[in-house]
């Protein structure tokens, strides 16, 4: 397993309790050296670091674990500006490169149980961005992520499935195999839990909706296929797509008025719509700037995403 030493000395505080939440850790914890003088002495800390040494030895579900102040831990926008929404902590399996690249990045979500129509325009939208080469993000849910992740791989492309469960314990069950093949595709299991939540009836409900916020975080677009209002069988993908417009990142939804107009699952995207705030997926570029081409999405960039190199140069005059 891949792990850099700051990353295993936060990693044992977090187990310990010194960590309480990912904005207590950014208040107090603004550089590696804050960190490090505020647990050099702490016993409990020296323990754990001790015990997780042993068990990495043999940890075959893991890959690595990266920190903040790693320095291949992923960009996180400028516009992230609460700091319970920073992660600082990921445990993943699979190429953690992509998500150095982030604006290769593209999430596509929606609710669970999609219809047959709306499954084959999904599949339609992901495949275009394949053949793009773009990164396709989700939740590995059941319904449109799966769909997205399935349809990405069967391209031959790279997906990133962010779990709200520990990597060796995807969520749900029945998506174990297709979490191993996006690994042996060459994509990533992403994931800020090592351990089971330890009440889970409270602790999951979070634990979505966290995941949901890091979908629209490592992608620069956010692409909703499908989904159900508030409160009438909505799914995470609002909380997402909410995100995505708080942190200033592209947002657009699958959406045609002369079909989906009076089509329940699809009441999310009309109401973001109506909000006009997000852009509608066409086919063609027309004038109308409420419209979008998946030519456009994989075009765009946000420049704070870009991960800036460190380059040694010749002083010269």
């Amino acid at each position: 397993m891949k792990i850099s030493d700051i990353a295993l000395k936060i990693w044992a505080a977090q187990i310990v309790g010194i960590i309480p939440s990912r904005a207590q850790f950014h208040k107090f914890y603004t550089s590696e050296t804050s960190f490090l003088s505020a647990i050099e002495s702490d016993s409990k800390v020296i323990d754990t670091i001790n015990q997780l040494t042993k068990e990495i030895e043999s940890n075959d579900t893991l890959d690595g674990v990266i920190c903040i102040f790693d320095q291949e831990f992923p960009v996180i926008n400028s516009t992230v500006t609460a700091k319970g929404d920073r992660p600082y902590l990921l445990f993943y399996k699979g190429d953690i490169s992509l998500l150095h690249h982030l604006n290769n990045n593209v999430a596509v979500i929606g609710h669970t149980s999609p219809s047959e129509s709306i499954q084959e325009r999904e599949r339609k939208i992901v495949s275009q961005l394949v053949k793009r080469e773009q990164v396709i993000v989700s939740g590995l849910a059941k319904g449109c992520d799966v769909i997205a992740h399935e349809e990405c791989m069967e391209l031959g492309g790279k997906t990133i499935a962010i779990l709200p469960s520990p990597i060796d314990q995807v969520l749900p069950k029945e998506h174990t195999e297709q979490a191993k093949r996006i690994v042996e595709t060459g994509g990533l299991l992403i994931s800020e839990y090592y351990a089971p939540p330890s009440n889970p009836r409270f602790e999951m409900a979070k634990r979505f909706i966290d995941r949901d916020r890091l979908q629209a975080m490592f992608a620069k677009a956010v692409v909703l296929i499908a989904s159900y209002a508030v409160h009438k069988g909505d799914s995470g993908s609002r909380h997402a797509m909410n995100k995505a417009l708080k942190y200033k990142h592209k947002t657009c939804v699958m959406y045609n008025e002369k079909q989906d107009s009076n089509v329940d699952e699809m009441e999310l995207n009309k109401q973001f719509l109506e909000a006009g705030n997000v852009k509608v997926l066409a086919k063609a570029a027309r004038k109308n700037p409420a419209f979008i081409t998946i030519d456009e999405i994989v075009k765009y960039r946000i420049s704070s995403l870009e991960r800036v190199t460190n380059t040694k140069q010749d002083n010269l005059f």
